[in-house]
């Protein structure tokens, strides 16, 4: 009997990676792939570029056609002359592997050889349930961050309430909370506009409201006390999304205090540890997004504990994901910043990743 398209895909996907990843890996990867097969080529691969005629190509032809020259066809013969390989999709003689399709995991897997995320390969990636379109303008969100989302969501109390994601990326944390708090008034900014047009996407493809705002972080804020709803005044440049594909907005300015959580994962790994990251991350991630210098490591986790003092109401709360190295620091830090309750927790690897502090 022949295989389903999962397992002839992880066999493949296993015999060309099996040095780069591993098996729990390759299972992953030929999931997402698979997925993204199922629902057209992936939208990132650039199918036209493979030569149908290319070694690698008849090498891989051959695999999904029969199983690298074992007994067990799957293609029938008279479809042959058009190039559309048959298979046995759970019991149904039923079209699947064709050129198009084999093209594209040649081409996919030549790509992952070079180290280029699966991620950016088919550009979305899945964070807390919600698909998210992902680009080298932004950071792949992590499994941590959804931790620390998770943290967020049982900590903030019920109602109505105010929030900012700072240094936004993908929209991951921030669309998030807006998906599982709709209720509730989502701000997210970054410094960089691209990334910001790719978490207005996302917010607009999941169906969530979140103003979206190009920031500085290490700029001044717009504060101002006589602003009481920053959307509706028609002062403020923010944009918000939710069915609808707005320009990005300049900074809108906030009314002092109204925040009740502000929440950032900021960069935070040290120029001096370049050297241990792995080299997907390295060449593919946005370094702007990841590294601070080693003179400064708590850069970001010191101005924006010190904008969250005047952003945050009494009782506001500030989450920050952190360097595992640094969580002690940080949170000596926000103590002398006269923050209260700063815990420190760790992830599920154990590593000290995550702290929240309270605004006395």
């Amino acid at each position: 009997m022949a295989l389903v398209p999962m397992q002839r895909l992880a066999r493949y996907l296993q015999r060309e990676l099996s040095e780069l990843y591993s098996p729990g890996e390759i299972v992953a990867l030929s999931r997402l792939l698979l997925h993204e097969l199922r629902d057209g080529l992936p939208t990132m691969v650039a199918t036209g570029k493979c030569n149908h005629l290319s070694a690698t190509y008849r090498r891989a032809a051959s695999f999904f056609m029969n199983e690298g020259g074992g007994d067990t066809p799957f293609f029938r013969p008279e479809s042959v002359a058009c190039e559309s390989f048959i298979m046995d999709d759970g019991g149904r003689d039923t079209p699947f592997w064709d050129v198009g399709k084999v093209a594209a995991v040649v081409e996919v897997v030549e790509r992952l050889k070079t180290g280029e995320p699966m991620q950016y390969i088919v550009g979305r990636t899945e964070f807390h349930g919600l698909m998210l379109k992902v680009t080298p303008d932004v950071l792949i969100p992590r499994p941590e961050t959804e931790e620390l989302v998770e943290w967020v969501l049982d900590e903030l109390p019920p109602g109505k309430l105010k929030l900012l994601d700072v240094g936004t990326g993908s929209g991951c944390i921030a669309i998030t909370l807006g998906k599982r708090r709709p209720e509730s008034e989502v701000y997210a900014c970054d410094v960089s506009e691209r990334a910001i047009a790719v978490a207005r996407r996302n917010a607009h493809e999941n169906g969530v409201n979140v103003h979206f705002f190009v920031q500085d972080i290490l700029t001044p804020l717009a504060v101002s006390p006589s602003i009481s709803n920053p959307v509706a005044s028609g002062i403020t440049g923010s944009t918000t999304c939710k069915g609808a594909s707005p320009a990005v907005g300049s900074t809108p300015a906030f009314e002092d205090g109204s925040f009740h959580a502000v929440i950032s994962n900021p960069p935070y790994v040290l120029e001096t540890e370049r050297e241990q990251m792995e080299a997907n991350v390295l060449h593919f991630e946005p370094s702007e997004a990841l590294f601070v210098p080693d003179s400064t490591p708590l850069l970001f986790y010191e101005r924006i504990a010190h904008l969250s003092l005047g952003l945050l109401g009494e009782g506001g709360l500030l989450f920050f994901e952190v360097n595992r190295n640094k969580g002690e620091e940080v949170r000596a830090m926000l103590y002398e910043r006269g923050y209260r309750d700063v815990e420190l927790r760790s992830d599920m690897a154990g590593n000290p990743r995550m702290v929240r502090a309270i605004k006395q």
